[in-house]
């Protein structure tokens, strides 16, 4: 049995909740690698800690930026869901 449009939007809801928490979190995920980068670095000056810092830095960047696709593309879905329920 299909499930209605209905229960699939408010499904949808409740997965874009979770995709905006996970980028939130991600956000200050990232803030907080860039400062410890630079405490690393900068004050420490330890090099090597820091490059590996900045790699976390930009895997969690990219995570940040396929989450953000994702919530725009899964908003829109669930847009054309909605629409097609209207009409």
């Amino acid at each position: 049995m299909k499930n209605q449009p209905e229960e699939v939007v408010a499904q949808m809801n409740a997965h874009l909740e979770q995709f905006k928490e996970m980028s939130f979190r991600a956000k200050a995920r990232i803030e907080r690698l860039a400062e410890l980068s630079l405490t690393i670095e900068d004050e420490l000056k330890y090099k090597d800690f820091a490059d590996r810092v900045s790699d976390l830095f930009n895997i969690s960047n990219q995570f940040e930026t396929k989450i953000e696709a994702l919530i725009e593309d899964y908003e829109i879905e669930r847009n054309r869901i909605l629409n097609e329920k209207v009409g």
